[in-house]
């Protein structure tokens, strides 16, 4: 069987979808450590609020409170600058996504002119092991026909 005309910027495009898989598993888990980063603020901001509840019962100074709502500020910037890290995060993935999409369309179009070469290219000998039988056929039946006119009385 002949060798895909196209062979290697199929290999090609395999090798850059397999790299954009990589990129966006990659960018994944970039994603993933900014959402756990976020829920580990979240319950540490729910945590001080449920200890504020507890202390406000039993009393509480006002250093405590002062502390207490300059570590609430803090855990609140970090919260929001954590959900702009992952929002810009989430923009990244979609990108890394659609390239990968992209690739694999475009692999996916070498793929399909491949198995159409390959069906002409079976298509074409079938073609030539038709002709080939039919002549093989033919010199038959011109055999039969030599020998039987030669066993014929004249």
């Amino acid at each position: 069987m002949p060798r895909f005309s196209l062979e290697t910027a199929l290999k090609v495009r395999e090798r850059l979808e397999k790299l954009y898989q990589k990129a966006l598993a990659e960018q994944v888990q970039l994603e993933i450590q900014h959402r756990d980063r976020k829920k580990l603020m979240q319950d540490a901001l729910e945590i001080y609020n449920n200890d504020l509840d507890k202390a406000k019962a039993e009393g509480v100074t006002l250093n405590q409170l002062l502390l207490g709502g300059l570590f609430q500020q803090r855990v609140e910037q970090h919260l929001e600058h954590t959900q702009d890290l992952l929002n810009e995060q989430l923009e990244v993935v979609e990108l890394k996504r659609h390239e990968l999409t992209q690739a694999t369309q475009k692999k996916r179009v070498l793929e399909i002119l491949k198995g159409k070469e390959i069906q002409k290219y079976k298509a074409e000998m079938e073609r030539l092991e038709r002709l080939e039988a039919d002549e093989i056929a033919q010199n038959y039946r011109r055999c039969l026909l030599v020998c039987y006119k030669r066993a014929l009385p004249a």
